[in-house]
């Protein structure tokens, strides 16, 4: 059973609920709960999420079921229905659309669910029972940190109006506006006055951010620095800019995640800065307060319904400390 020996008793009072559930034993009984985690789309960071789900998981004897519903918000409201109706034992959700949370609970029935890394825009509705939480991280910290980087920068350099680019997220969710609207924050409060250039939507994607940005950079605007909403378009922009000829290495660019792939352009010099956004975290702990959720106790850390995630900050001068095994 490893580490769920303390929620066997729970589970044997929820087997009648988990469909298919055999009587033959308590290993059996464990070995059959199952749990879905569905995903609004694949980028860096929700892989890496995802495989940390499917480590625990594992780990802990627990089948767990991903599916991928291509940012369609109804798809996702279905799919939730239809494992509730499946009787799986709970949910993880990482939304489509934040503001659909209330939606993903109807369909959920009495099924426990974890909303992970994207917060619903209504908090309220983590009130409406007691087997529905939150985890991740404050969305606003980061995009702080990115300014607080950038005004730093523009400090040292007496520039204090310089030109930034913006690359942001998408309009689905809260998160990329709550990023760049702390960064600018951060900037304003550092005492710059900056000009921003290009705030387009990228869906968080390097290849929509590096070719949207190409066409921008194609009248050879003047540019001090680039502000993405994540690594991955973060280096999309870095990879226009230096193929659009211009010198990289003066124009400071700043993600958030630090994902494999943004670790790799800290240490090339294609991003200047991210922060760090823990996937094992996120995944396996999403996992973990499932399991404790159908254990009828609340897992540790959470207050008011929220488990908060600290961000790290993260530029060349402490990768190697900080991730040592990359």
């Amino acid at each position: 059973m490893k580490k769920w020996l303390a929620y066997i008793c729970a589970f044997v009072l929820l087997a009648g609920l988990l469909g298919g559930c055999r009587t033959s034993g308590l290993a059996d009984t464990v070995a059959q709960i199952r749990i879905g985690l569905c995903l609004p789309t694949r980028t860096d960071f929700l892989t890496a999420m995802e495989s940390a789900a499917m480590r625990e998981a594992s780990d802990s004897d627990v089948r767990l079921d991903v599916v991928n519903v291509d940012d369609d918000q109804d798809a996702q409201i279905a799919q939730i229905e239809e494992w509730q109706e499946a009787g799986y034992a709970a949910a993880i959700v990482v939304l489509c659309e934040d503001t659909a949370a209330a939606e993903v609970l109807e369909k959920a029935g009495t099924m426990p669910v974890v909303f992970v890394n994207r917060q619903p825009a209504d908090m309220s509705v983590l009130e409406s029972r007691n087997n529905v939480i939150y985890i991740g991280c404050w969305e606003p910290d980061a995009g702080k940190m990115q300014g607080e980087f950038l005004a730093a920068y523009f400090q040292v350099q007496q520039n204090d109006s310089p030109r930034i680019a913006i690359i942001a997220g998408d309009k689905k969710t809260n998160a990329s506006a709550a990023r760049i609207d702390a960064a600018k924050q951060a900037l304003a409060d550092a005492g710059l006055t900056p000009k921003y250039l290009f705030e387009e939507n990228a869906e968080w994607d390097r290849a929509s951010a590096q070719k949207n940005f190409a066409k921008f950079l194609e009248e050879k605007p003047e540019i001090d620095a680039v502000l993405a909403a994540n690594d991955a378009m973060g280096i999309g922009a870095a990879e226009a800019l230096a193929q659009a000829g211009y010198a990289i290495s003066n124009i400071p660019v700043v993600g958030v995640d630090a994902t494999a792939e943004g670790r790799a352009a800290i240490r090339d010099g294609r991003l200047n800065f991210t922060v760090f956004q823990d996937p094992d975290a996120q995944g396996a702990g999403a996992v973990q307060a499932a399991m404790s959720l159908l254990g009828g106790t609340m897992p540790e850390g959470v207050v008011d319904s929220v488990l908060w995630i600290d961000y790290q900050p993260v530029d060349a001068s402490t990768i190697d400390q900080l991730f040592p095994d990359d």
